[in-house]
């Protein structure tokens, strides 16, 4: 069985950042239709939360 990472992802609007598979339709936060970027931490030299803040 295929695991499917879980990714961090970042509203455009609001700036508001969750984890899930894929984004929502709408913002949990601002409750608005918005693209969402992944910001999820890919490389071993951004250390934390798993997001990395040089990303959008």
């Amino acid at each position: 069985m295929t695991q499917i990472p879980m990714v961090t992802w970042k509203c455009t609007k609001c700036g508001y950042t969750y984890t899930a598979e894929k984004p929502a339709e709408t913002c949990p936060e601002c409750g608005e239709k918005c693209e969402f970027v992944d910001v999820s931490c890919y490389t071993p030299d951004c250390a934390g939360p798993g997001t990395d803040d040089r990303l959008v």
